[in-house]
């Protein structure tokens, strides 16, 4: 059995033993019990914080999935009105160049009817702005 002499007035263990005696491996028996304390305590501190962050886990992978599948939803939603209103603007910025098209035809194939409807538009035109 080992001899465990009195710690130091400091509280602490010089390295030259002053702990005890120094076993064959030249670390003193307190220091092993205070070495085996503190990874027992470590364990101990893994094994908890393992236990709280396993569910943590999988609360975390669920809020990431649903937040990734909202987040689809939502591009996919942006990209269907983006195409909406991409489709609406090419029809409004078109639908002049079709109306000139459709009075150049419709001249062409009527230029009696166009020559009064012409008349007939002036005449009304100038009639609402006389007053």
């Amino acid at each position: 059995m080992e001899n465990i002499s009195s710690p130091s007035t400091s509280g602490s263990s010089n390295a030259s033993g002053a702990a005890g005696r120094m076993s064959g491996n030249g670390t003193s028996h307190a220091d092993n019990v205070v070495t085996r304390g503190v990874e027992t305590a470590g364990a101990a501190l893994h094994s908890g914080i393992d236990k709280v962050a396993d569910p943590a886990r999988g609360a975390v992978d669920n809020l990431s999935s649903a937040a990734h599948s909202t987040v689809n939803k939502l591009a996919s939603s942006a990209t269907s009105t983006a195409d909406r209103f991409s489709d609406q603007t090419r029809r409004l910025t078109e639908a002049p160049a079709r109306a000139v098209k459709y009075s150049k035809s419709w001249v062409q194939d009527k230029p009696l009817e166009a020559v009064g409807a012409a008349l007939a538009v002036g005449f009304l035109v100038g009639r609402l702005t006389s007053r």
